[in-house]
Formats: structure tokens, sequence, C-alpha cells
């Protein structure tokens, strides 16, 4: 990967719309065409647990689960493992130097400047060469201001969720650009 043609890919949409299917789908795509990935993929365990996954090493730790069960920050009905939270900040940190990195997802916690706010200050680095955030339509008002490169927004739709991650990566790539996007 070229770095000088670095972009940063927000992937956003509706709570449960497929926003990570389809960031894991980039990256199934984006390592088929030879790229290292990195960063973090996070999914649904059960009704009570939300994992998180090093998409480099396919280590896995749970991130969240019903409140009380850990000791890290809460929102909402989850309260956070501090060790998953620990061990997500690791994977970006281990993965900025990447082809792409992969941040699944920015949130509440981070708007609070807990989870994985760091990642910002890691995002605006020289290392960091194409990246790939996922944040909650609801979110991107407050979030986007945090980041130092005008991103590319790309939102998960009914309509377009089979399909978008092969735009994804055509934008990523070197041989398609588009110009950046701004909040719909």
């Amino acid at each position: 990967m070229n770095t000088a043609n670095k972009r940063l890919v927000i992937l956003s949409g509706s709570r449960g719309i497929g926003k990570s299917t389809v960031c894991q789908k980039v990256v199934e795509i984006a390592r088929s065409r030879g790229l290292i990935c990195g960063g973090i993929i996070t999914s649904k365990a059960t009704d009570s647990d939300i994992i998180i996954e090093d998409i480099k090493t396919g280590v896995r730790s749970v991130l969240a689960s019903e409140p009380g069960r850990y000791s890290g920050p809460h929102f909402g009905k989850y309260s956070f493992n501090p060790q998953g939270l620990q061990f997500g900040v690791t994977a970006i940190k281990h993965s900025v130097s990447d082809d792409i990195l992969f941040i699944d997802e920015l949130g509440h916690l981070e708007v609070r400047g807990e989870g994985f706010a760091e990642a910002f200050e890691m995002l605006a680095g020289d290392r960091v060469n194409q990246v790939v955030v996922v944040i909650r339509e609801e979110l991107l008002d407050v979030l986007l201001p945090r980041f130092t490169n005008r991103p590319h927004i790309f939102h998960v739709t009914m309509e377009n969720r089979d399909t978008l991650a092969e735009q994804i990566v055509g934008y990523l790539s070197e041989h398609e650009a588009l110009p950046p996007t701004t909040p719909a």
C-alpha cells in the first residue's frame, strides 16, 4: 500500500444494520489482495457478551457483559472489562503500521474519553496508513471533530450492505480514489 495515499474511512449506520459485518468483509477482501490487516473487530457472543478480536492474530477477549460483571466503565446495559479494553488498545497499537488498521468501534465510551479514546492520538501519527473506523450514526457529529484527517464516510444501509465492502476496498486501493465526504 502506498502511504502517500493515506485514507480514513468511517463506516457508519444505525444500530444493528451490519457495520461490523461489512468491516469483516473488508478485512477478507483486503487480505485476499495481499494487504496486511490489523486492529480490532467486535461481535456479539450471547445476549450478554460483546467479544473483541485482534484481527491480526485472531485472539479474542470479552469486551463487555451484563451490568456488574466487570469493574470497567459502564454504558447502557453493559459493563466493560478493563482487560478487554486494554487488549483492544494493544491490538490497535500493534497494527498502526499495517496496510489497513480497523477500529470497530468508537462510541459512547470514547465520547467520554474512555475505552479506545487514545486511538484518536494514534491515528494522528505518520505511521498510520489506511484506516477503517466504525462509528454509529448518532455519534458522527460528536466524534468527527476528533480526527485530524478528513474522512470519507460510507453509510451502511439494508440496500448496500452486501456490496459496500468492495467499494470500501476500492476506495482504499491506489487505483480508485473518491473525494472525501461529510455526513448526510
